[in-house]
This record gives C-alpha cells, structure tokens and sequence, in this order.
C-alpha cells in the first residue's frame, strides 16, 4: 500500500480558511518550498511534519493521507453521520471483514463470480445528471413516480450481484447503518444492512448503497457525496420535489410546511430530511429561494419526534425488538434474496471453523456468533 497527500482536500481547506502556501509553511514551521514540494507532489512530509500539517489544518490523518491499493485489498465505503469521524481502528476492522469474506466468493452461486456488473461512465455531481441516472434506475425497478418499494430495491441490489448481510448492531454501538465492501480480485460487493435502524432512514441506507454499487471506482468523500445525491433524487424524483416546493410556498408558515413534509415522509417511507432536502436541492437548482425550516433547528426536531413513533427494520419485520437465532438466519433468504448464512454454513462445514470466525465477519460479540454457529449446524 502506498500512500500520498491528499492534495485536493488539502487545496480545498487552505481556500476555506484563506490561507496561501506560505501562511501554512508559517503555521508548519518549514519553508514555503517545502509546502509546495508536498502540494505538487514532489516530496512527501516526515511523520512528525504529517502531524504538523493535519493539526494546522483541523483535519485527521486520513483526510489528508490517500491509501492507494495494490488492487487486491478490499475497498471500504463508509458514510459518515453527522460529525462523527470514522476511526483508522474502524475502517482497519472493515478492510479485516473484508479478507475474511474472500473466504466465501467461491461458494457464490456461479453465474454471480467473476462478473463486474455495468457501472455509470462518469458519475459526478451535476444536478441534472444525478436525477437523469436515479429516472433512469427507477425505471428498471417498475418505480416511475412515487413511493419505491423496499422489495424493489433489494431485487435491483441483488442484480448488481451484491451481496446483503443483515446485521444486528445496535442504535448506539455504531452510527453507521450500513457498510459496503468491494473485492476487486472477484469483483463482488458485499452490502451489511444494520437492522436496527429506524425503517423510515433505512431505505435511504439501501439506495445509498446502490448509488455505491453503480460507481464503484469512486472512493472517500466523493464516493460518499455521490451515493447521498443519488440516494435523494431515486427517492424524492425531480417532480415531487418541484410539486411540494410550490406547495411549501403557498403554506409558508413553518408548522403547516413541516406538517407537509412529515405526510410526504410517510408516503414514501423515508425520512422528512431526506424530503426537505431534496425539495431544497430542486429550488437551489433552478434558482428559487429555499425553504430554511434550519434557523431554529425545526426539521431536525421534528425528525427526532418522526422516527420514536416509528419501529426499527427488526421490529418491522420481526414484529418483536429482537428476532430469534433462526429467524434471523433466514431473513436474508427471506426477506433480502441473500443467500448469505447458505453460504457461510458450506463455508465453515468444509473448513471446520469456529464461532470465532462468523464473531469476526459480522463484527457481533461471541455470545451471539455461538448461537448462530449452533443454529446453523
């Protein structure tokens, strides 16, 4: 694994902060030769200069370090929530869960090995591109206008040859709610689903993970930023979000603007942020002034008072807090056309494995992989 300066990120926070080459050699301590020997790629900083740099900048490590691969190791994509930071510890753990699934590509179903499936060319950020690319996905899942289906978009998750692993982490232990590994020696994608998350965030965790799904060569904050954009326009179509921003208009006062937000969220069985956001992204693009419903934290209080009086995936589909061993093995099979724990049983009965193994593939206390490894022989 080699390792380089994140240049653009670097760029981007001097411009934030106003700051030229030579203010961040004064804050550093070096010369502003040695500033722009990094920048332009010339030479890379020593540790202790490394430290100097993300201090300056108020970043981490790893925003202003880039890891390039040998093109063998897993490729991790993370989305972050809120400030929350993803640890070097974390994504080491994911890169290991990773290796570790290697373990199962073999006993994929074979018309599933070895096939990268279609990928967008040029995946960016543009307004219309990204609503032209989600059209485009909607039609492929019989999902022209309105609410999608969760069952729509497990099958077209599934015909990337995506593999999904429900998992049941908790609300607290992580704050993401999914996480997606790609081998690229097998060019298979490997999706973890957190089932404890509320049911209204958990579609926009889906079609975030499809957004990943169709442009694979993207990584870190582009990566993510894209999967978000797409994740809104597949969910809140370019129609709706023109149609409630006129409505938002015409009702102005706040209360009855959230009110409206909160029956669209229902309708479609996503988040009011999520709503909210996408009717604003549609007037920033066509000029129009947005609704600020953010001065007062509005929105975001009345999504804390949305999602406590809606269930988490595992209580929406279990009907109960927490499913039984059995019934959570056969939810992938069931309910996500995963055919994950099939998998993982002919893996460990050929090799002979331990609980330990199924412990650290899906990251759970001991205890638990012990009633799954039970349960599955």
């Amino acid at each position: 694994m080699n390792r380089r300066l994140d240049i653009q990120r670097i760029s981007k926070t001097l411009d934030e902060f106003g700051w030229s080459r030579s203010d961040l050699a004064e804050h550093i301590g070096v010369s502003r030769q040695a500033v722009s020997q990094w920048i332009k790629g010339e030479k890379y900083p020593r540790p202790r200069h490394l430290l100097m740099l993300a201090e300056a900048l108020d970043l981490s490590f790893e925003e202003i370090v880039l890891k390039e691969m040998d093109g063998s190791e897993p490729v991790i994509a993370v989305r972050k929530k809120g400030r929350h930071k993803i640890t070097k510890d974390y994504i080491e753990n994911a890169i290991r869960m990773g290796k570790l699934l290697e373990n199962l590509v073999q006993y994929l179903p074979f018309e599933s090995k070895y096939t990268k499936a279609s990928s967008l060319k040029n995946p960016n950020l543009d307004y219309e591109y990204i609503h032209e690319v989600a059209s485009g996905i909607r039609g492929t899942i019989d999902s022209d206008h309105g609410e999608i289906p969760f069952e729509n978009l497990i099958r077209c998750i599934a015909a990337y040859n995506a593999v999904l692993i429900p998992v049941l982490w908790g609300n607290k232990r992580f704050h993401e709610n999914a996480l997606h590994v790609y081998l690229p020696q097998s060019m298979t994608t490997w999706i973890y689903l957190n089932l404890d998350s509320k049911i209204h965030d958990f579609k926009f965790w889906m079609a975030h993970e499809l957004g990943h799904v169709n442009a694979p060569e993207l990584s870190g904050d582009k990566a993510e930023d894209f999967a978000d954009a797409f994740a809104g326009a597949l969910l809140v179509d370019i129609e709706t979000a023109e149609q409630e921003y006129h409505e938002l208009r015409r009702l102005r006062i706040k209360t009855r603007q959230i009110a409206r937000i909160k029956k669209i969220a229902e309708e479609l069985v996503i988040s009011p942020i999520t709503v909210y956001l996408e009717i604003n992204n549609y007037a920033s693009h066509v000029g129009e002034k947005v609704i600020d419903l953010e001065s007062n934290s509005e929105i975001y209080k009345a999504y804390t008072v949305f999602n406590k009086k809606h269930p988490t995936v595992a209580e929406y589909l279990f009907d109960k807090e927490k499913p039984t061993t059995r019934e959570y093995i056969e939810s992938p099979k069931n309910l996500f056309d995963s055919n994950f724990f099939e998998i993982l049983k002919e893996f460990l009965t050929k090799e002979r494995k331990s609980p330990g193994y199924i412990q650290n593939i899906l990251n759970i206390p001991l205890a638990d992989a012990q009633q799954i490894y039970q349960e599955l022989w």
